[in-house]
């Protein structure tokens, strides 16, 4: 899995002060988006809207959060003759994926307002979808990396 962290160590001091003017959270971030690439990945797994649908549904569950939100929305695009991009969202999380079934690969951004809920939702979909390969990255949204002086 690899991470990305383009904040240095030596530069955490000074984007630090530089965000003493600003709420603690640019410091810590809002959130985390995972980037994940799936490969091998069987082609009835990914070339369905209804069984994609199904899938997103199940990642969402596995938040402990989404037992208590009636929220959640769910949006499908079949392409013909097969293929998907879908969504899946509520209040703590947003999944999004595009399918390409004929090359058994997938490409998801998981976003989810807690670090744990992102990879429940990660491990969730590698077991249904059952992919053969996975590259993920990952991000800390709304983290305050470098300010400009102005």
């Amino acid at each position: 899995m690899a991470t990305a962290t383009p904040v240095l160590q030596k530069d955490i001091h000074q984007t630090k002060q530089k965000a003493d003017m600003l709420d603690s959270s640019f410091v810590s971030g809002l959130s985390t988006h995972l980037l994940v690439e799936m490969w091998k990945a069987p082609f009835s797994s990914l070339a369905s809207a209804d069984v994609i649908e199904s899938v997103l549904e199940k990642a969402a569950s596995s938040c402990s959060s989404y037992e208590n939100d009636k929220d959640l929305k769910i949006n499908t695009y079949q392409f013909n003759p097969y293929g998907v991009s879908a969504t899946v969202s509520n209040s703590t999380i947003h999944i999004l994926i595009h399918t390409w079934p004929e090359r058994e690969y997938a490409a998801l951004d998981i976003f989810a307002r807690e670090q744990g809920q992102a990879h429940k939702i990660l491990e969730s979909l590698k077991a249904t979808l059952n992919p053969g390969h996975v590259e993920v990255i990952e991000l800390t949204r709304g983290q305050l990396l470098e300010m400009e002086d102005t």
